[in-house]
């Protein structure tokens, strides 16, 4: 069954609105103009409208927090080298942490803050140790060790491939978590009341993207709809799954999909799509720009497989399909890990996805690094 949904995610959607933020201003504009060139589309007049909605909201927000920038931007790394900012690290803002298991999609901000207030310490830090764990690791980590204390923390935060005044900044922020949590909290609402300000007009652009998907989806489990959109075969999915399809407003042009468990009877089908899309700037276009290797994307690629775990998962499922918990046996990691390592390598097309009796399998997608052995050998030998 799919689930479609147009409201805002105002936790998901403010911590992406104080991304922008830290962004050279304007963004918004520069960055879909670029973009436009980039895939090669002509935006229509709805794209046109969309764009210059969240360039109004750009501006709004630039102009609520004239006075703090500085504030918010000691809540992010100086260097581009790790995938989570250290906002989403404080507050466990991430799709595979444990702690974000057990609470809907759509959890209101107010909601947030009592979650995470009332987490308890200790769990706060075997979280908070997780994710550091996670982010920015370099190649010579290769372990998945348990949290026993706060020294792990401490380590794990200093084996970060970042830069040292990166590192002493996180740490400063863990220690003082408790003036910097409820202080990034704050921030956060104000993001919101700005984006609140424009809920009506961003949800009747999501309004019609649901139609423009539900409409290219048809009765099709949208599961099965994505993946073939992303190249791959269906996935073995039926009706009886509930797929979960939420939009993306600030992230216009995302399209994501993971799955939460093994089980393909049980697991639930998780689909993230950008507000922006449409029959004048479809799923297909995005698609043949995205499978392309271009320098961005052999970038992106190169730097995944600077991770040792990312590296062993391609190796083992060279020859041979594997489940999720098999693939954390055999590399000795924790599944929640696997399951971030995972989603990773899918998002670059890098793994595909197979049915195996009741189990979700990853297999390695061959032409994904062939097509990237052939980008390097065009570009770094010819």
């Amino acid at each position: 069954m799919n689930n479609y949904s147009y409201k805002i995610h105002y936790v998901y959607e403010s911590l992406s609105l104080l991304n922008v933020l830290v962004e050279p201003a304007p963004y918004f504009k520069p960055h879909m103009d670029k973009s436009a060139v980039d895939y090669d589309i002509i935006p229509g007049p709805r794209e046109k409208k969309f764009v210059e909605l969240l360039q109004r909201i750009e501006d709004d927000a630039r102009e609520e927090f004239a006075q703090d920038i500085d504030d918010i931007k000691s809540y992010y790394a100086l260097e581009d080298k790790i995938s989570y900012s250290f906002a989403s690290m404080l507050l466990l803002h991430d799709s595979v942490c444990p702690a974000m298991n057990d609470i809907p999609e759509n959890i209101s901000i107010k909601d947030y803050q009592k979650y995470i207030k009332d987490i308890p310490e200790e769990s706060y830090n075997k979280y908070f140790y997780q994710l550091i764990r996670r982010a920015g690791k370099n190649a010579s980590d290769n372990d998945d060790a348990e949290y026993t204390g706060i020294c792990d923390i401490i380590d794990a935060i200093y084996e970060m491939d970042i830069a040292d005044s990166d590192k002493l900044k996180l740490q400063q922020l863990y220690i003082h978590r408790s003036e910097h949590i409820p202080k990034l909290l704050t921030i956060i609402s104000r993001a919101a009341k700005v984006l609140k300000r424009y809920e009506k007009k961003l949800e009747e652009f999501g309004k019609d993207t649901i139609d423009y998907a539900k409409k290219d989806a048809a009765d099709e489990p949208y599961v099965d709809y994505v993946m073939k959109k992303m190249g791959y075969s269906s996935s073995g999915f039926n009706s009886s799954n509930d797929c979960y399809i939420t939009l993306s407003y600030l992230n216009c042009m995302k399209v994501s999909l993971s799955f939460k468990g093994d089980d393909i009877k049980t697991t639930r089908p998780l689909a993230q799509i950008g507000a922006i899309y449409s029959d004048s700037l479809t799923y297909d276009k995005i698609m043949i720009r995205r499978k392309s290797i271009t320098q961005d994307k052999a970038l992106t690629i190169l730097k995944l497989l600077s991770d040792k775990s990312k590296l062993e998962i391609l190796q083992l499922t060279r020859d041979e399909a594997y489940y999720g918990a098999q693939l954390a046996n055999k590399i000795g990691l924790t599944t929640a890990t696997i399951s971030h390592h995972t989603s990773a390598l899918f998002e670059q097309s890098l793994l595909q996805i197979e049915k195996v009796d009741s189990k979700i399998f990853y297999k390695q997608n061959q032409e994904t690094i062939k097509s990237l052995i052939k980008y390097l050998e065009d570009t770094l030998l010819k």
